[in-house]
């Protein structure tokens, strides 16, 4: 059976669904005097980006979403699944717009060399891939590239990204994450994009 349990505290707030052994499969959790939320992690959203993008995506999943409780959950109230569910989207939203930038694996800003892997849209139309030797893949959004066509980078180039943000599609049908990207420095339209410097 599924079970529904909220446990309160002052400046704490924790809502769990488990199974009969008492483990949180998933869990939302807010702190602080804003109530902003420290947890909105699910045990199989875990297991499968760990299985389809290993250590690293598991790793990126917990600065996004947070660390589920280790072990049973001892007791809380218990509540219906509508009110978990009301307390569960809450808590996802605020992680997905609001989680810190600055913690994980890759945090915000951190400079990674990448490979143009493939353009889908062609120049000038959404974005493009970048492999970045990880099992994650990168992308760059239109916005963070040059206005004009001309001047993105053709596939094959060898660059230097900075890490923006981390992307998670978990909802059914679920996708990859994303690690997106931007450009430090572009060239000038006409010069060839330059491969990084050795570090």
């Amino acid at each position: 059976m599924t079970y529904w349990f909220h446990q309160a505290d002052a400046g704490s707030e924790d809502w769990f669904e488990t199974g009969d052994d008492a483990i949180a499969v998933r869990q939302a959790s807010f702190r602080g005097p804003d109530s902003s939320a420290s947890v909105a992690a699910s045990r199989s959203e875990l297991a499968w980006v760990l299985d389809k993008f290993e250590p690293l995506g598991a790793q990126l999943y917990g600065a996004r979403y947070g660390e589920l409780a280790n072990g049973p959950v001892d007791g809380g109230e218990p509540v219906s699944e509508a009110d978990f569910e009301t307390a569960w989207q809450r808590a996802r939203h605020s992680r997905n717009i609001s989680a810190p930038e600055t913690v994980g694996p890759l945090p915000q800003g951190t400079r990674l060399t990448g490979t143009v892997s493939v353009l889908p849209w062609g120049p000038g139309t959404v974005g493009l891939f970048v492999d970045l030797g990880l099992p994650v893949v990168g992308f760059v959004d239109m916005a963070q590239l040059p206005f004009d066509p001309e001047g993105w980078p053709d596939v094959g180039t060898v660059a230097d990204f900075e890490v923006a943000t981390v992307r998670f599609h978990l909802e059914p049908p679920r996708s990859a994450p994303q690690i997106r990207l931007r450009q430090p420095t572009t060239p000038p339209l006409g010069q060839p994009w330059q491969r990084p410097e050795r570090r």
